[in-house]
């Protein structure tokens, strides 16, 4: 982990009945809003970083309007998953389906080409390792 861009934070909350419950918070900082990160690479390893800090459950993705920064997020590991699965992937199609869930996921352009530029990249290393 980058300690520059990256912060992790683990919560952990205790409840008067013994139970209690624990969060990872991790936040992802060179990335402005509207924008993409500036390096492909670092947003994998980030990428990576969270899916392998969070191995249960639903994982929550949020940034200030929870569209955008959000959607690129979620659009990556999404396909993320389906390479790990084998299965096939249509990133368009994909946008897509999560813009009937939540209006305006992915806000501009850049973002929608940044998913395909991460993407690419992961594909091209895999080849490389083969």
């Amino acid at each position: 982990m980058n300690y520059a861009t990256e912060i992790k934070t683990d919560i952990g909350i205790f409840f008067h009945t013994g139970t209690s419950h624990f969060v990872k918070h991790v936040q992802f900082t060179n990335w402005p809003d509207h924008g993409t990160p500036a390096s492909v690479d670092g947003f994998i390893k980030y990428v990576r970083f969270a899916r392998k800090s969070h191995l249960t459950g639903p994982i929550l993705v949020h940034c200030s309007a929870g569209v955008g920064r959000t959607g690129v997020f979620l659009c990556v590991d999404v396909v993320f998953c389906a390479i790990e699965k084998n299965f096939p992937f249509n990133i368009r199609n994909i946008v897509a389906q999560m813009r009937e869930q939540r209006y305006g996921m992915i806000q501009t352009k850049e973002q929608y080409f940044f998913c395909y530029k991460v993407v690419l990249e992961v594909l091209q290393k895999l080849l490389t390792f083969d």
